[in-house]
């Protein structure tokens, strides 16, 4: 066997390798012997019978995908013998091109791509700039102070008409619906509550009247009665809010509490955005590729998580098609992209776990048992155990890896836009 290397693509290297007859003639007699003991063959035990025999239950099509085959791994396991420096993946090669003669004579010829792990050192990862994310915890603290609020605000049946911030039940009947429905809103507030505020303003328990509204982008007319009607006793957020609501001296003491937890939320989603940004980077730097076979056993795994999800909600594939007006082909093709993804994301990280020796050890794993015991038990994972181990393990290193990929990257301002949008 000869071959040569006659391109390189990221992290795929394209072989050229040429058979003599000789070496394919041995190929064939070789996938004859193997399947001599699997066939039956009137006359003889399995494996007993002569090959001019046993090829006439063998068809071409078999001899020749077992001899490409065989002529892949061979041009392989070459190449790896000769190049002691390449860190190959665990993949088998993948046929690109072949030219096999009917007439063996003229021997074999084979195309075979195989991958290597990706360098991803410090190096790697300290020249990819990705866009910062820009933080800004102000609006989160303002609702969860608003969230607090609703939970403790208290209401109480109304003598008169409805005003704008009561809370009230209705009953609706339009052309669309068979039966009447009932809802509750607050008036004035929200898409509901705006739309018919205009109508419900001033009506007592029990009138009803005729409205024509536009809600979204859909247009809606009937009739609405006023069932009920409460007055909301919001309460001041002052000091004594705060007290009410926690243990806390002051509002002053309850805003600090929430901006410190709205802060580290926001900095874990910003490492996260940050994290895939710069893996996305680095994938398409180093044109990080994989087999076909590898590609779709991906997509068919992923294919079959999303029709598992939809039966569990009661949809069929085909519904979820209908309904979100798209093509199965289409599906495929955007599930495989994000297949790939996921992919380039784990072949990275696993590289860079290797160049920069990331472990994590037993003290380690006993650290990180001890300040997550809640969350393991809810996961049922087990510390004692050395699969427990082995899954905290995973973890550390998994976090060990992520916060230094984080770290070591180029971070560029936001754009404004962007900054608006996150």
């Amino acid at each position: 066997m000869e071959y040569t290397t006659t391109s390189k693509t990221g992290n795929s290297i394209l072989l050229s390798a040429t058979f003599s007859a000789d070496e394919v003639s041995a190929m064939h007699r070789d996938a004859m012997q193997a399947m001599a003991g699997k066939l039956r063959i009137p006359g003889f035990r399995p494996g007993k019978a002569p090959l001019s025999i046993v090829a006439k239950y063998i068809s071409d099509e078999e001899l020749k995908d077992d001899a490409l085959q065989k002529a892949a791994s061979q041009t392989y396991v070459t190449f790896l013998k000769e190049h002691g420096d390449t860190d190959a993946l665990i993949f088998e090669p993948e046929i690109v091109d072949s030219a096999l003669e009917d007439d063996t004579a003229k021997g074999l010829q084979v195309d075979v791509r195989v991958f290597e792990m990706p360098t991803a050192d410090r190096d790697l990862w300290s020249g990819i700039e990705v866009e910062d994310v820009h933080t800004d915890v102000t609006r989160a603290v303002e609702s969860r102070i608003r969230a607090l609020v609703d939970a403790v605000t208290e209401t109480s049946p109304k003598d008169g008409p409805a005003a704008h911030d009561d809370s009230v039940r209705v009953t609706v009947a339009t052309e669309r619906t068979q039966n009447p429905y009932h809802t509750e809103f607050t008036v004035g507030e929200g898409e509901v509550g705006k739309a018919y505020e205009p109508f419900l303003a001033g009506m007592n328990v029990g009138q009803s009247k005729h409205f024509s509204v536009q809600l979204q982008d859909s247009p809606l007319e009937g009739d609405i009665t006023l069932d009920a009607v409460a007055e909301k006793h919001v309460p001041e957020v002052n000091d004594e809010f705060a007290r009410t609501v926690g243990a806390f001296e002051s509002l002053a003491e309850l805003r600090k509490a929430l901006e410190e937890d709205e802060e580290r939320k926001a900095d874990e989603a910003r490492k996260d955005t940050v994290f895939s940004r710069a893996v996305e980077a680095a994938a398409e730097k180093l044109s990080i590729d994989f087999p076909g076979y590898v590609r779709r056993d991906a997509t068919q795994e992923r294919l079959g998580e999303i029709k598992n999800s939809l039966a569990r909600n009661g949809l069929s594939l085909n519904e979820y098609l209908k309904y979100n007006s798209i093509s199965a082909e289409q599906l495929t093709k955007d599930v495989e992209a994000d297949a790939v993804k996921l992919l380039q994301r784990d072949l990275l990280m696993e590289a860079t776990e290797r160049a920069c020796s990331i472990v994590a050890g037993d003290e380690d794993i006993q650290t990180y048992a001890e300040s997550h015991k809640e969350e393991l038990s809810k996961a049922g994972i087990d510390a004692s155990t050395e699969k427990g181990h082995k899954t905290i393990r995973n973890v550390i290193v998994w976090e060990k890896t992520r916060s230094l990929i984080v770290g070591a990257v180029q971070l560029m301002e936001p754009s404004g836009a962007k900054q608006e949008a996150e």
